[in-house]
């Protein structure tokens, strides 16, 4: 369950208070919130269909004064994530321009037990690398691995002993082929941030690179974080991996992994390339 709160102020009354929403419950292809404020004493429910344009919201009060209104159309906009066609007009660097999103330590050491968990890497490409901390982190633990990022921004802000190792660029049109090697593609908390008419061709490299297998972390719900711009179901995710990656069951190391990193609101997944056997 999520709970978010946002500070509010009403300039007509001078009172002020906060807007809570939670939930982030999905149900086939909805998700489902629950808000309340202590300004205007609103309070109501909202599905976020990802087929439809935006939210459907209800309301307790037949009849919300202006402020609430707006109240109303401020919740419409922090779901927007959630539906089809929301950030058509985006790119993926307008995203990234956005997304200022850095790990603690121990966080990213979470993160790497993860997908560590998941099985031998093999040779590792990290897709949405940001400064290249996970590549330090690889090359410590002896793992062969190098980094994509798309912010241009990314090699000058990145740590000299992985330079070499990171390239920039779009994410339709990643600067690798088959004739790197590469056996395991990270994708962590990467997905949500490309927008969904980006998908495919995204999806196409990883295909075309010829990787083995794709582990990713995926936000379910956190509307709330800068550059989330692709909120789905796994179900969903599925069907956009799909036909070149099917989804493996997690492995009892990795799901063990999953369950301590305590947060409901992602989730771990490995996609292993279409002709490669599910393990058992």
């Amino acid at each position: 369950m999520l709970e978010v709160r946002y500070a509010l102020h009403d300039e007509a009354t001078g009172r002020a208070g906060f807007l809570r929403l939670a939930g982030g419950i999905w149900t086939g292809d909805v998700c489902g919130f629950e808000f309340a404020d202590t300004v205007w004493g609103l309070a109501g429910t909202a599905t976020c269909d990802w087929r439809e344009p935006r939210p459907r919201l209800w309301v307790d009060d037949d009849a919300p004064g202006e402020g609430a209104q707006a109240l109303l159309d401020r919740i419409s906009a922090l779901l927007l994530p959630f539906h089809r066609g929301a950030f058509r007009h985006l790119s993926q660097r307008d995203v990234h321009a956005g997304d200022p999103a850095t790990r603690d330590a121990a966080e990213l050491d979470r993160l790497l037990d993860q997908a560590l968990a998941c099985g031998a890497p093999g040779r590792v490409l990290e897709v949405g690398c940001t400064a290249g901390a996970l590549l330090q982190r690889l090359a410590a633990r002896g793992v062969d691995a190098v980094g994509f990022e798309v912010g241009v921004d990314a090699l000058a802000r990145a740590d000299a002993a992985v330079r070499s190792r990171l390239r920039t660029g779009p994410v339709a049109a990643l600067p690798y082929g088959p004739e790197h090697g590469f056996d395991t593609l990270l994708a962590l908390d990467l997905f949500e941030h490309v927008p969904e008419h980006l998908l495919g061709a995204m999806v196409g490299e990883f295909a075309r690179l010829g990787v083995r297998r794709v582990v990713a972390r995926i936000a379910a719900c956190e509307f709330h974080q800068p550059g989330h711009v692709t909120l789905r179901p796994l179900s969903w995710w599925d069907r956009q991996l799909a036909p070149w990656f099917h989804r493996a069951p997690l492995a009892q190391a990795a799901t063990r992994a999953a369950a301590a990193d305590g947060d409901p609101a992602r989730y771990v997944r490995v996609y292993e390339l279409a002709s490669v056997p599910a393990r058992s």
